[in-house]
């Protein structure tokens, strides 16, 4: 009992001296507080300038398997995720997902009905088109027989040559041969394309054939006078110059009879003076001369009028008929080619319709068999897509009985033998980054393992998805690609590079928390006997631990690492404005600065 207490004044006593010791340590003030500011010796040596970005490790080529389905459709089953498929289940056609085609079916079911309906309606506007084609070459036929006909009776009334040269009169085809070449021309017009460009029809005008011009009739102006045509003499003859001999011989008769019976009247007078014959007999003589005189006088007048009328009627007649064959011939053509162009609009309608049915049918078809996906490549397994973000694939989840639409990713198969690294660069470093500059990466499942790569792909402009909720933040999307073939490495770990834009092989550094930055010039507090004295410099190249210091400074010495306030400078230097270089300043006792206190250096 009493050897306790006295261990337990041994202790108080201990603690009171202990005590003691550091109250006159605190309150001393004796030791030189400067030496307590950390401080960096200025380095001179090789400096590396890079930047460094985290980031994830990706696979640089990846097989997406995407629906092909129009309308949202359900997972039925599913292979698991972290599947490696291997070359005996492509062989085999294993099955990855399988969706739900039940829609699917019945809508090929009902569009069958249609697809049948359009196979209907193209087979007929083909028919009749064909049909059209055919009566239009009948119209054309008779209608060109009928304007033949007329030109034929044409020449039976007139005969050829003169009939050749009304009608070259009149402007119309002289003979067959004419007709012939004239509705060639016509039928050429015909089959001649609708422009629809207006510039092209008015080129297509200022260059129209010479053959199109000759197509078109001309009306006569004026009205013929056949007359003239009738006294003409002409190796052939038709039925009008048949009637004028006719009727010219007839005259000729009827005045030789006239002739005759007024001999015969004179004779009987002069008999019946001398009472040779009866009265009678002289009367009777005297009548038939009358009605010879008036038969002489019919001829005359039969003559005349064929002459004067009936012959032009007849011309006039003839050539109106041809006039008009000619003119419905045109007509006809046109006609047809107004049928056989709404015959072609129809069929191509009907056959432009068909097409999109097949087509739409083929895909209905192709999504359908779609529903099943099997394997195509090796690889292993991954849901969702492996390129979009964890709120789109939290979003669109990939599971069995979840609704997946069109064109969205369910499975990635990534190559593992390519691998690389996604990493966002900040907009103030990416003046630096350049494609094709060495890269250093570092994954974290590997600690300790440093691999290659280099810069492959950089972005012109900011990631959109980023800014979303930080407009002000502006990073650029950077691909670094890995060189070799890592087997560890997996799609999704994480990742650490180190983008080297510059090597400086011999210059002086500091680290960059022991520089400050006032109106754009640079300062550095350098412990000089105990004393902080700032210092301007001149700053190079940095990176994200050290900048470059290119005047100011000197190797070997100390500078701060932490930047003091204004009162702790003047506390230490003694109350006075920091020392200049050269002179000895006041003691100071330097206090650690806050991180907020530092400025960002600038190269």
């Amino acid at each position: 009992m009493k050897k306790g207490k006295t261990i337990k004044g041994l202790v108080a006593a201990a603690t009171i001296v202990a005590l003691s010791g550091a109250g006159w340590w605190l309150m001393s003030g004796s030791v030189d507080e400067s030496e307590q500011v950390a401080t960096f010796v200025v380095q001179r040596g090789p400096l590396e300038i890079n930047v460094l970005q985290g980031g994830e490790i990706r696979a640089l080529q990846n097989t997406a398997v995407k629906s092909e389905i129009e309308i949202p459709t359900k997972i039925l089953s599913l292979i698991p995720e972290g599947y490696l498929i291997t070359e005996e289940d492509v062989k085999e056609g294993k099955v990855l997902i399988e969706l739900d085609n039940t829609d699917l079916k019945t809508r090929i079911q009902n569009h069958e009905i249609e697809f049948q309906t359009t196979v209907s309606a193209y087979i007929d506007a083909d028919e009749n088109r064909e049909i059209q084609r055919s009566e239009n070459q009948s119209f054309v036929r008779d209608t060109k027989q009928t304007a033949i006909f007329a030109l034929m009776d044409f020449e039976k009334y007139l005969g050829r040559d003169v009939t050749a040269a009304i009608l070259s009169t009149a402007g119309l085809p002289k003979d067959v041969n004419a007709f012939e070449k004239y509705a060639d021309v016509l039928e050429t017009q015909a089959n001649t394309p609708v422009a629809t460009d207006t510039t092209k029809a008015k080129t297509d005008d200022k260059a129209k054939p010479a053959a199109t011009k000759k197509a078109a009739l001309t009306t006569p102006s004026e009205r013929i006078d056949f007359t003239p045509f009738l006294e003409q003499k002409a190796a052939s003859d038709g039925e009008a110059q048949q009637k004028r001999r006719q009727l010219e011989d007839e005259l000729l008769l009827r005045r030789s009879e006239l002739a005759v019976a007024k001999q015969k009247a004179e004779a009987s007078k002069r008999l019946a003076d001398k009472k040779y014959i009866a009265q009678a007999q002289l009367e009777n003589d005297q009548v038939t001369l009358e009605k010879v005189a008036l038969a002489v006088k019919t001829a005359e007048t039969q003559l005349a009028l064929f002459k004067k009328y009936e012959f032009s009627k007849m011309c006039s007649t003839l050539v109106a008929g041809y006039q008009e064959a000619l003119n419905k011939l045109q007509r006809m053509i046109r006609a047809n080619r107004s049928r056989m162009a709404q015959a072609e609009t129809r069929f191509s309608t009907a056959k432009r319709r068909y097409e999109m049915e097949l087509t739409q049918r083929e895909a209905l078809e192709h999504q359908l068999k779609a529903c099943v996906i099997k394997a195509a490549q090796p690889g292993l397994v991954a849901y969702g897509d492996l390129n979009a973000g964890s709120n789109y694939n939290y979003n669109y989840p990939i599971e069995e009985g979840a609704s997946v639409r069109l064109r969205q990713t369910m499975l990635t198969i990534p190559d593992m033998s390519q691998m690389g690294v996604k990493v966002n660069v900040h907009e103030s470093q990416i003046k630096k980054v350049r494609i094709g500059q060495p890269v250093k990466v570092r994954v974290d499942a590997e600690p300790g393992k440093e691999l290659d790569g280099r810069v492959a792909e950089l972005a012109i402009l900011p990631d959109s998805t980023s800014s979303r909720y930080t407009p002000n933040l502006k990073v650029y999307p950077c691909t670094i690609h890995i060189n070799g073939y890592h087997p560890w490495m997996k799609p999704g770990m994480n990742a650490k590079v180190d983008i080297i834009v510059d090597q400086l092989a011999d210059v002086l550094y500091v680290p960059v928390q022991s520089v400050e930055v006032e109106k754009d010039q640079h300062f550095c507090y350098i412990n000089n006997s105990g004393t902080l004295e700032r210092r301007a410099i001149n700053t190079g190249l940095f990176n994200d631990e050290f900048i470059e210091v290119r005047d100011g400074l000197k190797g070997g010495e100390a500078v701060a690492l932490t930047l003091p306030k204004k009162s702790e400078i003047e506390a230490i230097n003694g109350g006075g404005r920091p020392a200049p270089a050269g002179e000895a300043p006041a003691p100071a006792k330097p206090k650690p600065a806050k991180d907020k206190d530092i400025a960002a250096a600038k190269p």
